[in-house]
């Protein structure tokens, strides 16, 4: 018998299986912005684009993860290639920047840990029916709480990791259950815009990812043991397994609202509409669905809860430390730091007293109105950064990616203006 003809392939598929294994190993911060990134909100958003539109605007989502790509690999490349942190770079380019930045994640810690609170308790009571939302939420955050105060970042990694394979496996499996039609999947990378729809689109677009929370994408890569330039290139390899993650969960909930909305006139207004939305999706397509689709939601907030408040509180000890003068930009653990471990402080506890709250309208209208400024703001700076002559030449940016930031700037500008003539 010739056992060369036999064994070959069984090689080739072993050396196949370790390649994938080595690059799996490589994500890590990629991993987190998938996980911290893909929220609840953003899940919904995209279940609502399947109802509406089908599957037409799956090339929406491609095109948001490309841009929300392009402006995460230059916080890592500037991190990388001169060693300081993106915001660091902001203050030289000027101080307002540090100022609008600063103020920004004071206001946003307390209304997205209020958000948080509210949608973890939302999950919990939908996928539990006897636990009250206040309660569920206010046990759900001190378990996070006590998460993030352990402030490993080794832990904290595989913490979010474990998240996104949960994610996977929950809201992957939701929309494989529903049975979607491949060869109408594949007519929504064509680009087309509805009828009207010119916002909802750049609405899915920007709907992709973190915001200020981005800025701390350098700081994971220290954390990881990733420094100097020769890292650049596994760092764009990271980001690249974040952001096919990020784009498989968003597509997978589209693909669950064209299967199980579209045509019924049906949107779902957020975590409130869960508890209604679950049993008739059960009914549909069985009750593994109805849990897989309860868990991807849950396991969307906390893992926003638990990644997105380390993000934050690492922007805000920056910001600090550079208000008080110090070289460093963080100290030598900086999730263990007084200014983080206040900050997550601040996120947790004083928000839950919103949960008792109906209506803080006047608040939530100032949020929206900073929150629709952030993202130009991080974009112009990121242009402007990119190309300054302090920047060694070779890692300045391309007409590539010029391109792209300004084409996000564009969009996000578009967002920001349709957002506050809305108010």
């Amino acid at each position: 018998m010739d056992t060369t003809t036999q064994t070959g392939p069984l090689v080739a598929g072993s050396q196949k299986q370790t390649r994938l294994r080595r690059i799996m190993g490589i994500a890590g911060p990629g991993f987190i912005v998938a996980a911290a990134g893909v929220g609840a909100g953003d899940l919904i958003a995209s279940l609502n684009s399947g109802a509406q539109y089908g599957l037409s605007l799956a090339w929406a989502v491609v095109v948001g993860c490309f841009i929300k790509f392009i402006v995460t690999e230059c916080i890592g490349r500037w991190s990388l290639a001169t060693g300081i942190s993106p915001l660091r770079g902001f203050h030289r380019l000027n101080k307002g920047f540090t100022a609008y930045f600063g103020i920004y994640s004071v206001i946003l810690g307390f209304f997205y840990g209020a958000a948080i609170a509210g949608a973890l308790g939302l999950a919990i009571n939908a996928m539990f029916p006897a636990v009250d939302v206040k309660l569920g939420a206010i046990a759900a955050v001190l378990v996070g709480l006590g998460i993030l105060w352990i402030g490993k970042y080794s832990s904290f990694e595989k913490i979010m990791s474990v998240f996104v394979a949960v994610m996977f496996f929950s809201i992957v499996g939701a929309a494989v259950l529903t049975a979607p039609n491949l060869s109408l999947l594949a007519t929504g990378f064509t680009p087309t815009v509805p009828e009207n729809g010119t916002f909802y689109v750049l609405g899915v677009m920007g709907g992709v990812g973190m915001s200020i929370g981005l800025l701390s994408y350098g700081y994971w890569l220290r954390d990881r043991g990733w420094n100097g330039p020769t890292w650049i290139r596994t760092m764009r390899l990271d980001l690249v397994i974040g952001y096919g993650m990020t784009f498989i969960f968003m597509l997978a909930m589209m693909v669950v609202g064209a299967a199980f909305l579209q045509g019924q006139g049906t949107q779902v207004g957020g975590l409130t509409d869960l508890k209604e939305l679950a049993q008739p999706f059960a009914e549909k397509f069985g009750e593994p669905a109805k849990w897989l689709l309860l868990i991807g939601m849950f396991s969307a907030v906390y893992s926003s809860l638990i990644g997105g408040y380390n993000a934050l509180a690492n922007v805000f000890n920056d910001i600090f430390n550079i208000y008080r003068g110090t070289s460093n930009e963080r100290d030598e653990n900086a999730a263990r730091s007084l200014p983080f471990r206040a900050y997550i402080l601040w996120m947790c506890i004083p928000p839950l007293a919103m949960l008792f709250l109906d209506k803080p309208v006047m608040l939530v209208l100032i949020y929206a109105a900073l929150g629709a400024l952030l993202m130009p703001v991080l974009i112009a700076g990121l242009l402007w950064m990119m190309n300054t002559k302090t920047l060694e030449k070779s890692y300045r940016n391309g007409i590539v990616m010029n391109s792209a930031l300004v084409l996000g700037l564009a969009m996000f500008l578009a967002l920001a203006v349709n957002e506050l003539l809305s108010l």
